[in-house]
């Protein structure tokens, strides 16, 4: 996840090596091009390698506790969901507070429903048998 994403932070704390030719003993350029940039190299691995740890370290508890709470959320309304399954028609409309009227006119949908469900299987057995 983090293997491709640099931040203005981690630029931010890569070591700034300041060269200093002067005090350098006298060695091949080469030699010491070559070991400077190793170093470099080793340095920001090393940079950011810690940079992914301390995001990590802040990221691992906010993820956890998310599992943690979602798993509850959906085991809490599972049970809701078989605890309401689990009630008849009166007990339903009374733990639900509904309006009589508006509890016979959503019988009467579900059976306009079921009839227009019947007639569109009709009119298809129809079709097909042409």
């Amino acid at each position: 996840m983090e293997s491709s994403y640099l931040t203005v932070d981690f630029f931010r704390r890569l070591p700034q090596e300041v060269e200093k030719g002067v005090n350098n003993p006298p060695s091949s350029n080469v030699d010491r091009y070559a070991e400077g940039h190793f170093r470099r190299i080793g340095s920001n691995v090393s940079t950011y390698v810690g940079m992914v740890a301390e995001t990590l370290r802040n990221t691992i508890p906010k993820a956890v506790v998310y599992c943690q709470v979602r798993e509850a959320k959906l085991s809490l309304l599972n049970y809701f969901y078989t605890q309401i399954g689990q009630k008849e028609g009166k007990q339903l409309a009374e733990l639900l507070d509904e309006d009589p009227a508006l509890m016979e006119r959503r019988l009467q949908c579900a059976k306009r429903l079921e009839l227009y469900k019947a007639s569109r299987d009709e009119i298809d057995s129809v079709s097909l048998a042409r």
